[in-house]
């Protein structure tokens, strides 16, 4: 049974990963699971990162793993909360066409391609773009993506229109639905005619008006 195992194409694929981790640059991460695997890489052009794969605890999972690349401009940002704030989430392909393969085989890929970033840079441009950002920059940065880098200011920003959505009832939402639509003449005109800011700002009062009118009808028949 000893036997089988280390023949399976998993097993296999995972000394393969364990030899290629032999390389200077390269270390793999001693974790307290087998489904967890952790690669530490140094690139060519002296930035670093980071390879976790998960997969599901289970053995008849049917969950495939999950691979994710942070990079740090120094190593020792992987090694404490306060300066992983200056790692970044590097949004790889990193599967590609190689899915069929056993988990090893495809970190190795990985990893080796990461090994030599700066051939990488070429073809990636986010990773281009991710080897001469100083480190500084990098302390405000999410993620860099193929079409766009994510900063943390767009993070907040949306966290907090979430929040601000989310103070609103659902059946608040539904009383402005049912509402229906405005009257032609809420401003008490015809809409071409010009009117001036003190007309305007009656008009502004008025739409208010009404509004909260038809919301407290619509709570009062609720």
């Amino acid at each position: 049974m000893s036997a089988n195992m280390i023949d399976s194409p998993h097993e296999k694929s995972i000394k393969f990963l364990q030899d290629v981790c032999q390389m200077d640059g390269i270390e793999l991460l001693k974790t307290s699971t087998i489904y967890k695997i952790t690669v530490r890489i140094r690139g060519r052009s002296g930035r670093h990162y980071e390879v976790v794969a998960t997969r599901p605890i289970g053995l008849f999972s049917k969950v495939g793993w999950e691979t994710s690349i942070i990079g740090a401009a120094w190593k020792n940002d992987f090694n404490s909360e306060s300066t992983r704030s200056y790692t970044v989430n590097l949004c790889l392909n990193t599967h590609g066409n190689k899915s069929h393969l056993p988990i090893g085989d495809r970190l190795a890929s990985l990893v080796l391609s990461l090994h030599d970033d700066l051939k990488l840079a070429m073809e990636i441009p986010l990773v281009a773009q991710f080897i001469v950002c100083p480190r500084e920059d990098l302390y405000h940065i999410y993620t860099f993506q193929d079409d766009m880098i994510v900063t943390q200011d767009m993070i907040d920003e949306q966290d907090a229109f979430d929040e601000e959505y989310d103070f609103f009832e659902e059946d608040e939402f539904d009383a402005f639905d049912e509402m229906g639509d405005l009257p032609d003449n809420w401003l008490g005109g015809d809409s071409e005619d010009i009117v001036d800011d003190e007309e305007k700002s009656t008009s502004t009062q008025d739409l208010s008006a009404f509004i909260m009118q038809c919301f407290e009808q619509t709570k009062n028949q609720s």
